[in-house]
């Protein structure tokens, strides 16, 4: 069998038993509760995987090790940055489970006394940052298609925009984090093989350094692709990640607060250990062609070159495991948002149906993405110029709303309308400059939010008091019920008192 049948074959097989998988859990999911954040019943082994799965996508997998075709270790600095975020998260969130929030919006209300007009940012913003990231993850399963067919890469993005759709859409969150389990062991499995034969072919470490330029081996190849830039890589993933929503609703759907530190430490742990994996691959890909035209391509060119049809299959299904696994994530947060907080923005009520609302919103949203994908550039270019615009605001506000208790929700606001608005005319008038990564970009927010926060008065309403309200009118959206909302955006009818256990 050849290597391009041998991989066809695969993929058939891979996506037949993910879509499998999602039906089944079609068919047992029945209550929004489980659809949109798993029954918060979620093992913490279930969502290491999860998490696992969601970190290792198409930024890491195909940018990442075009970086490092181009630049040695600096690509391992990529998934070290995701690592490092994601294991910080877990021990700063984690106790967030407490209060039972089903968005990221939620947490950020009760940090500012529920004011709307921050809450609606901050809606929109991470509504915004999950296209994006959806949109990473149809270009990465494009470049993959594309390669391994020899078909047009529109064509191939099409096709990449209805495989992901046709997993996400089912069977909701509860099929999301088991069918992510399964991925990331999938992933894991299938990059280590490649790994291994990497360095049995280059005769190990030592081997491989011979065969690459020597500032590939710099630590971090900070003496390849420069000091600050690789810093400001690292800096910019690990900013973003304390921001995503995405890690925040594995957090929300832990069965315990334990639970969640667990897998979130756990997962950053294997992200982390999965740089090295991505570093020597991509140096490797440079060892056997350093003329490849298209650097993100390095991977897909080593596995339909180099390796054995056997492993060829094996490392493409692992690749595409995890780029779906990415999507997936990607498009729950996307589904619990629009039921949340887009919907009822916009009719001033919850939808009646919510599951039917979740799935059409999908929908839409990947019919969108994998429009912007066919025209956006380089993976890793991509990611590094929308992170800071959508995601270095929201960062900033989160972690002052949960460390300094003088932050007002003015000061929020101020950080959220400046620093997008720095972002991009950094982004338009200095492209190429070091100040564009996404925490230079985000100093200006955090010195409007002090100075404002000072200017103006201390808050009058606890974190606990909000997180009470805000679970009332969950409620409401758990049980399917028609809501209307009042100007100010909260459920008529509603008169909550904060319970003693959800304060901090």
């Amino acid at each position: 069998m050849t290597t391009h049948v041998s991989i066809l074959v695969g993929l058939a097989i891979y996506s037949i038993l993910m879509m499998g998988i999602s039906l089944f859990w079609l068919r047992r999911v029945k209550k929004p509760i489980d659809y949109l954040v798993g029954g918060r019943t979620l093992s913490s082994w279930v969502l290491a995987g999860n998490i696992t799965a969601g970190s290792i996508g198409t930024g890491v997998i195909i940018g990442a090790s075009g970086l490092a075709y181009q630049h040695g270790w600096a690509g391992s600095a990529y998934p070290i940055g995701l690592g490092i975020g994601t294991a910080l998260a877990g021990l700063i969130f984690a106790g967030m489970r407490r209060h039972k929030f089903m968005t990221l919006s939620e947490e950020i209300s009760s940090y500012y006394e529920g004011k709307r007009v921050v809450v609606e940012f901050s809606n929109v913003t991470l509504f915004l940052s999950q296209l994006c990231w959806l949109i990473v993850q149809i270009m990465g399963g494009a470049s993959v298609i594309a390669v391994v067919t020899g078909m047009s890469l529109e064509m191939a993005t099409v096709i990449a925009g209805l495989i992901t759709s046709g997993i996400a859409l089912p069977g909701g969150f509860k099929s999301v984090v088991y069918t992510d389990f399964l991925q990331a062991t999938i992933l894991l499995i299938g990059f280590g093989i490649v790994t291994y034969s990497a360095l049995d072919h280059t005769g190990g470490l030592g081997g491989l350094r011979h065969t690459v330029p020597p500032s590939y081996f710099s630590f971090l190849g900070v003496n390849s692709y420069g000091h600050l830039r690789v810093a400001g890589m690292v800096a910019t993933l690990v900013f973003s990640v304390l921001a995503d929503p995405g890690r925040r609703l594995s957090i929300y759907s832990a069965r315990s607060e334990k639970g969640a530190r667990i897998s979130m430490l756990t997962a950053g742990l294997i992200v982390t250990m999965f740089s090295a994996v991505i570093g020597i691959t991509g140096m490797y890909a440079y060892k056997l062609n350093p003329h490849l035209p298209v650097p993100d391509e390095a991977l897909l060119w080593l596995v339909m070159y180099i390796l054995p049809a056997w492993l060829a299959a094996l490392v493409v299904v692992s690749v595409t495991s995890g780029i779906f696994s990415c999507a997936n994530g990607n498009a729950m947060a996307i589904s619990t948002f629009f039921v949340r907080h887009i919907y009822p923005l916009v009719t001033k009520r919850y939808p009646k149906r919510p599951l039917l609302a979740a799935r059409g919103a999908l929908a839409i949203t990947f019919v969108l993405s994998t429009a912007v994908a066919m025209r956006a550039g380089t993976i890793v270019s991509f990611v590094l110029k929308f992170l800071p615009v959508t995601m270095s605001g929201v960062a900033i506000i989160i972690l002052f709303g949960r460390f300094w208790r003088r932050s007002t929700w003015q000061g929020a606001l101020a950080a959220q309308t400046i620093t997008p608005v720095v972002s991009l005319a950094v982004m338009f008038f200095y492209p190429n400059s070091i100040l564009n990564n996404g925490v230079v970009l985000a100093v200006p927010g955090v010195i409007a939010l002090v100075v404002v926060s000072l200017l103006t008065p201390l808050p009058s309403r606890s974190f606990g008091e909000v997180a009470g309200e805000m679970a009332s009118i969950r409620e409401s959206i758990e049980g399917q019920g028609e809501v209307k909302l009042d100007v100010k955006g909260v459920a008529k009818g509603d008169s909550v008192q904060a319970s003693s256990d959800a304060a901090e």
